[in-house]
């Protein structure tokens, strides 16, 4: 690293499984300040390197697993994974995001980003030090869960904890389920789009990366202090994000179920049953229903991403690792699973298998359904699963890792079985149209949430909920079923999640002003940078994944939700209200708000050449507009 290179290693590691050769590359000035890394960098690469007849397992997709400026840098929650990818799901762009120490560690070793190419003929995991990078046999490891597998690797490297970051596929992945993840550091998943079905694909087990012994710059050492000094400090008295900061995302239950968001039994109530112990859901009784032990990320505060023992029932004094909201979500209440420590056992299975929490709820909660209402069979299924049964659900679990029986087809996700069996069966699922599923909320409620998904362009969320929305000109608040409002802030404020998620910061501890974290990047790196230019950058990173998309064939005819995501809730806070009437309308306005084109979907010449890119309009729209 020269001195010029302000908070970055300046070189990305490349690795190609059909030749077992790895080189380096240097990551360039220029691009570090059009891209910055993350999200960005992994956009730029799948736009120039992934042709549209290279589908999601191809060997010529491309797996990308970058970090940002932040990353081994003092500022709270900066250890941070992004995986960018054509993913599993929807056969589009893959963005998601995962925390630890895999940042941090990877630039201690020299790199910014990971790009990896090709299939390997046998299994391997990647090996990465501060002398070397290495593919190594990955036989032994086949069939062992992600915890395992990180076992296994600490004692092949007689390293543990910060000093050795690992992230692996269970065998979900191995198998090829289509909404496989990519967990590692006992708990941490990027689990959007079947990323992990991509890892699999290409037989590569798992990611080895040691804490390197490479130092990371920083241009203002006293000004990034500073900023990281303000930024932990109103994460920890901010009324809107200390409760997040004492509890992590727990407290999410009770006050989802509050606005109706909370989604329960496959979307079919807003209600908590009667025999419920609702003192139980609160933030701080969850946590204090367990012996929790100490696992946060690197250069993190947060009380957050704990370990913890069960102390109760029929899996009393097993360690897993804490549930965020989303698994009390998918691995509980959207299954009708009501018991924390049943549910924070059923979420570790679902970790150490190796799938996405969401997708898994939503999946299980159609099947429980389905079968309740008589549109599957005890002799279809091979057993009878009821709403709650938290064992039965561990053996569907299983089934769908083994891709045994019916678990064969429910491998390939909510929208591909659902079509598959059609009928009444078909419009109980949860699904989008371009087949990825949303985060654990019931959007019913919350309609910033479900049109950001079936608009989204990495497989998930692309604005997420609004962080002071007030620095971008909106109101502070919003009525969430307002069908002009929503919109507008939904696309007001695109940009803004994409550049975080190309900094290597988790999204929890960006819940601060933009001005702050604009602070923190210039004091990173030495650039004059501003929050224009920060959300200049997300947004033409967003056009870009979007662009990935349409070249693809996914367009707009897909943006829409499946017939139960956007039904009418029946009961609850929010019950009569709903967003199908008011679709069409919401899609104008958000097409107009962000600069695309509402008929094909592309984002307009006017639009891709203030975003700089240029490069992107004659592919787009031909040779004749691109002056």
């Amino acid at each position: 690293m020269t001195d010029s290179i302000f908070a970055y290693a300046g070189q990305i590691l490349r690795v190609d499984l059909s030749s077992g050769k790895t080189w380096t590359e240097p990551f360039e000035a220029e691009d570090r300040r059009k891209w910055i890394g993350g999200t960005g960098l992994g956009a730029k690469i799948l736009w120039k390197e992934v042709p549209p007849e290279a589908g999601w397992d191809h060997p010529e997709n491309r797996l990308v697993m970058a970090t940002g400026p932040l990353a081994g840098l003092p500022v709270w929650g900066t250890g941070g994974l992004t995986v960018v990818t054509r993913g599993a799901l929807t056969n589009g762009a893959t963005n998601t995001q995962a925390n630890g120490f895999f940042g941090a560690n990877l630039k201690c070793c020299g790199f910014d980003a990971i790009v990896i190419q090709g299939q390997s003929p046998e299994w391997v995991y990647l090996h990465v030090h501060s002398d070397g990078v290495e593919l190594r046999d990955a036989s032994s490891l086949l069939g062992k869960d992600t915890w395992q597998t990180q076992q296994a690797l600490e004692e092949v490297t007689a390293l543990n904890g910060h000093n050795l970051s690992v992230y692996s596929i269970g065998p979900a992945g191995e198998n090829l389920v289509r909404f496989a993840a990519i967990q590692g550091d006992y708990g941490h998943v990027a689990s959007k789009n079947g990323c992990g079905a991509v890892m699999g694909k290409k037989k590569l087990k798992a990611v080895a990366i040691e804490r390197g012994k490479k130092g990371i710059a920083a241009a203002h050492p006293r000004a990034l202090y500073a900023a990281a000094d303000e930024i932990a400090h109103n994460l920890k008295t901010d009324a809107s994000t200390r409760g997040l900061y004492l509890f992590g995302t727990l407290g999410g239950v009770r006050n989802l179920y509050g606005m109706g968001a909370l989604p329960i039994r496959n979307y079919t109530t807003n209600v908590w049953p009667e025999d419920v112990d609702t003192k139980k859901w609160e933030g701080k009784n969850l946590r204090e229903g367990f012996d929790h032990r100490g696992h946060q990320c690197s250069a993190c505060g947060m009380h957050h991403c704990h370990m913890l023992v069960i102390g109760s029932g029929r899996h009393k004094g097993e360690v897993v690792d804490e549930p965020e909201y989303e698994g009390w979500s998918g691995a509980g209440w959207a299954i009708g699973a009501t018991e924390p420590s049943e549910v924070a056992w059923l979420n570790d299975r679902l970790d150490r298998a190796c799938v996405d929490v969401n997708e898994f709820g939503w999946l299980c909660g159609w099947v429980m359904e389905c079968q309740q209402k008589g549109y599957l069979s005890d002799k279809d299924l091979g057993f009878r699963l009821e709403w709650g049964d938290v064992e039965g659900a561990n053996r569907l679990l299983q089934m769908i890792y083994r891709r045994e029986g019916l678990g064969d087809l429910l491998a390939e996700g909510v929208k591909r079985a659902a079509e598959k069996l059609g009928g009444e069966a078909a419009d109980c699922a949860i699904y989008t149209e371009i087949g990825n599923t949303p985060r654990g909320h019931d959007h019913r409620s919350r309609w910033e949430e479900m049109l950001d998904t079936c608009t989204g362009s990495g497989g998930t969320l692309d604005t997420a909920p609004p962080v002071q929305p007030t620095e971008f000109g909106l109101p502070a608040r919003i009525e969430p079923q307002d069908p002009e409002a929503v919109p507008k802030q939904v696309g007001v404020l695109r940009g803004r999640r994409t550049f975080e998620d190309s900094l290597g910061a988790c999204a929890f501890t960006t819940r601060v002003s933009m001005h702050v974290l604009c602070r923190s990047v210039e004091a990173a790196t030495g650039w004059d940078f501003r929050m224009e230019e920060a959300i200049r950058n997300g947004r033409r990173t967003a056009a870009l994944l979007r662009a990935f998309n349409l070249r693809c064939g996914i367009g707009p005819e897909l943006e829409k939700p499946s017939k139960r995501y956007c039904s009418t809730p029946v009961n609850g806070p929010v019950a009569g209200v709903s967003i199908s009437d008011h679709w069409e309308k919401m899609l104008d306005i958000w097409y107009e708000t962000v600069g695309y084109d509402r008929k094909t979907g592309r984002p307009t010449p006017e639009t891709l050449r203030s975003l700089e890119l240029e490069e992107v309009i004659e592919s787009l729209w031909g040779a004749e507009v691109k002056t």
